[in-house]
C-alpha cells in the first residue's frame, strides 16, 4: 500500500484554499517594513491632529494652521497606507473559466477578472531593484495571453517560492480547465 501524497508546505504570507475546481491563493501584504514603519504613521497623523486642536482659535487663513491641516493630510495618508499594508491580502481567484484578482479589507484596486481560455501560459519573472548599494529581488505572476497581451496576476513583495506555488496553483487549474474542454463531445 503506498503511503498517502504529502502536500508541500506553503510559504509563510501565503494560504491556499480547494473547493471543487475553485482554488483560491491568499497573499498578505504584511512584511517587517510595514510593522517598522507603524509607529511612523501613528506619529505622523497623531501630531499635526494635536497641534490642530492646540491651535483651534487660530483663524483658518493663518499660515500655521494651514501647515498643521496640510500635515494632517499627508500625516492620516501614510498611516492608511501602513495600516493597508498591514492589513490587506490580495486574492486570486482560478476557476477553469477565469481567474479574479482582488485586494482587501481596506480599499485599493477594483477586482479584476478575466477569462482563462485566454491564457497561453502563466511565468514568474524577477523584479530587481536597488536601494542603498543594495539589491533587493521580488518576483512577479504574470498571465501571458494568446494575443500577447501581458496582465500581471501577482506584483507585491513576493518571494521566488511563494511565486512559483502560485504559479503553479494557477496554471494546474488552467490545465484541469483545458482537459475539461477536451473532454466535451
Amino acid at each position: 500500500m503506498n503511503p498517502a501524497p504529502v502536500a508541500r508546505p506553503l510559504p509563510a504570507g501565503l494560504s491556499l484554499e480547494r473547493s471543487g475546481a475553485t482554488t483560491t491563493v491568499s497573499i498578505s501584504w504584511r512584511n517587517m517594513a510595514s510593522w517598522g514603519l507603524l509607529p511612523l504613521g501613528v506619529v505622523a497623523a497623531a501630531i499635526p491632529i494635536g497641534l490642530f486642536f492646540k491651535l483651534h482659535d487660530l483663524p483658518w487663513n493663518d499660515p500655521i494652521q494651514l501647515v498643521v491641516v496640510v500635515f494632517g493630510i499627508v500625516g492620516l495618508v501614510f498611516s492608511y497606507v501602513v495600516i493597508r499594508r498591514l492589513l490587506n491580502v490580495t486574492r486570486l481567484e482560478a476557476t477553469p473559466q477565469r481567474i479574479t484578482i482582488s485586494h482587501g479589507p481596506l480599499p485599493w484596486r477594483r477586482p479584476s477578472e478575466f477569462a482563462t481560455d485566454t491564457i497561453r501560459k502563466v511565468e514568474v519573472r524577477p523584479f530587481r531593484w536597488r536601494y542603498d548599494g543594495n539589491v533587493a529581488t521580488h518576483y512577479y505572476v504574470w498571465a501571458v495571453h494568446k494575443d500577447g497581451h501581458e496582465t500581471c496576476l501577482l506584483e507585491r513583495d513576493t518571494t521566488e517560492e511563494q511565486a512559483n506555488l502560485v504559479r503553479d496553483e494557477i496554471q494546474q487549474v488552467l490545465n484541469a480547465g483545458a482537459a475539461v474542454f477536451l473532454k466535451r463531445p
